[in-house]
């Protein structure tokens, strides 16, 4: 069913910080939904001026914004064929540059185009493009899983777990990896949810205050972990089990934290691992 909400934009001129321009729209459309969650992402955009929402067979971007000097409207271009959740956050993405004031197109263009990089971006102290880049993710992950409600949900109480991530996941309509980026943000848990594929590392996201994984991108994980080691359909989340710490930390870092890992089996030899962390008491 369609979805028709009314936002006044003149309430999102006196901000730039894009967990409160996020907030603004929130407590706008908030009041026009039965349900807030999963956010009906499209509506939102339409309602602050978004025209139309395009997808296009392109390997050039993975969204883009078309917009006109004065950002009274504007059009969201998508890559074609990346999932409806990964497109949510596409979509929110584009609009945290459209609403803010500050995000204009480079000179002599109209549109602004954006890699997958810049949707992983999350450097809000970088200036420039870059910094523009990791406002509008923050801008997306606040509106489509704002923290007041995410905190109140049942997924965030206890310690951390791969279920509870994946609850997040489902009730806000978003990517593993974007449930994954604001869960680690709001648990206040230490751990990292560490991604791989075919037993090689491509990169992690950390929660609390869990050190650096010392990995490199493509390297292998080392044979004993859980994340090489369990086997299972896709979908299956492992028991928790003991790791050596020396598997994934320095050995300074690994001298002072105790772990343990829980793996999600993925399609295509993806895996996300969740690697929780408690410092030794006698640090």
């Amino acid at each position: 069913m369609e979805v028709n909400l009314e936002v006044d934009r003149s309430d999102l001129a006196d901000t730039a910080q894009p967990d409160r321009l996020a907030s603004i729209l929130i407590g706008q459309v908030k009041q026009q939904l039965e349900t807030l969650l999963p956010l009906p992402i499209e509506a939102v955009a339409k309602a602050c001026g978004i025209l139309e929402i395009q997808e296009m067979e392109t390997d050039a971007f993975e969204g883009g914004l078309i917009q006109d000097e004065a950002k009274s409207h504007g059009y969201i271009l998508l890559r074609a064929g990346r999932g409806i959740q990964r497109s949510r956050f596409t979509i929110a993405h584009e609009l945290g540059h459209f609403v803010n004031l500050r995000h204009v197109a480079p000179p002599g263009s109209d549109r602004m185009l954006c890699n997958k990089d810049d949707l992983r971006n999350s450097e809000l102290t970088s200036r420039g493009q870059h910094g523009m880049e990791a406002q509008a993710n923050e801008f997306a992950s606040c509106l489509l899983m704002p923290a007041k409600e995410i905190m109140a949900h049942s997924s965030m109480r206890g310690s951390a777990e791969m279920s509870r991530l994946l609850e997040l996941h489902t009730l806000c309509g978003v990517s593993k990896e974007a449930a994954a980026r604001r869960y680690a943000q709001l648990h206040g848990d230490d751990f990292a949810v560490v991604f791989s594929k075919d037993g090689k590392y491509i990169y992690s996201i950390r929660g609390g205050e869990f050190p650096w994984i010392d990995l490199r991108k493509g390297q292998e994980l080392f044979h004993k972990t859980h994340a090489r080691g369990f086997n299972g359909e896709t979908g299956v989340i492992s028991d928790q089990e003991d790791s050596d710490a020396h598997w994934w930390l320095n050995d300074r870092d690994a001298k002072r934290w105790n772990l343990w890992e829980e793996v999600l089996i993925q399609d295509s030899g993806f895996r996300m691992t969740l690697v929780l962390g408690e410092r030794e008491d006698n640090e």
